[in-house]
């Protein structure tokens, strides 16, 4: 996170390790379901992620 500035780095850690352990718990989940259906969760992820790619960031 070198090219964030933030004024309190324990509250930056506290948010990191907290989507750590959302996507530990995702990807527990995500293991559990039949092949079928990560497939199509896997094809709405790239759907979506195509779309959000079509944004410029406000820093552009």
């Amino acid at each position: 996170m070198n090219n964030v500035r933030a004024k309190n780095w324990e509250e930056v850690e506290k948010y990191r390790e907290k989507i750590f352990k959302s996507k530990e718990e995702c990807r527990k989940a995500f293991a559990k379901l039949p092949f079928e259906k990560k497939i199509k969760i896997v094809m709405k992820l790239q759907k979506r992620a195509k779309f959000l790619k079509s944004f410029k960031s406000a820093e552009d």
